[in-house]
């Protein structure tokens, strides 16, 4: 079910708090991570415990198979949340570069819907969160491709790896 609200004269209330993120890549995709389950409220029941994966402040303890789940943030991707839990809306964040607002007190020309499908479960939205563009770009956009890469890299120097071992194997000595 969604809502349109028009020029709707409601009590806005802003529910976000300001926060500083480390200036590393896996930080910022964590507290985009964080921000995610905030809107969706995905950590209070879900089968995989996540809460290590949006705590970005530590982002330095995640473990390899951590790291590796990072990668859940593509399954939650803005592509699948815009204008349904994410919404560009400069004036609407004010001073930051995004804002939270209770769901039942969103106005202003936005279509609402109180629930999304995301891997294949429906989950309910609790919060929508207005954003920039800089804040897209420097919590999802950059941080992602900077992941993409760290990985490739990891993998390729794994298969370097694999193949020196295979060949220092291969080699026999003749006396």
């Amino acid at each position: 079910m969604a809502f349109a609200f028009e020029n709707v004269r409601l009590h806005v209330k802003a529910t976000g708090v300001s926060v500083s993120v480390p200036d590393y890549p896996r930080a910022k995709l964590m507290y985009y991570l964080s921000c995610v389950c905030n809107a969706l409220q995905l950590d209070s029941s879900d089968t995989m415990s996540i809460s290590a994966l949006k705590d970005y402040q530590n982002y330095y303890r995640l473990t390899e198979e951590e790291k590796k789940l990072l990668v859940f943030c593509v399954m939650l991707s803005p592509d699948v949340l815009l204008n349904k839990v994410f919404f560009q809306n400069d004036r609407m964040c004010g001073d930051s570069s995004n804002e939270f607002y209770d769901i039942g007190t969103v106005a202003s020309q936005l279509v609402v819907s109180n629930s999304i499908v995301i891997g294949g479960q429906r989950k309910n939205i609790h919060k929508i969160m207005t954003f920039k563009m800089s804040w897209l770009r420097n919590h999802y956009l950059e941080p992602i491709q900077a992941l993409a890469r760290e990985l490739d890299e990891a993998e390729e120097s794994r298969r370097r790896r694999a193949i020196a071992a295979r060949r220092s194997n291969n080699e026999c000595a003749v006396m």
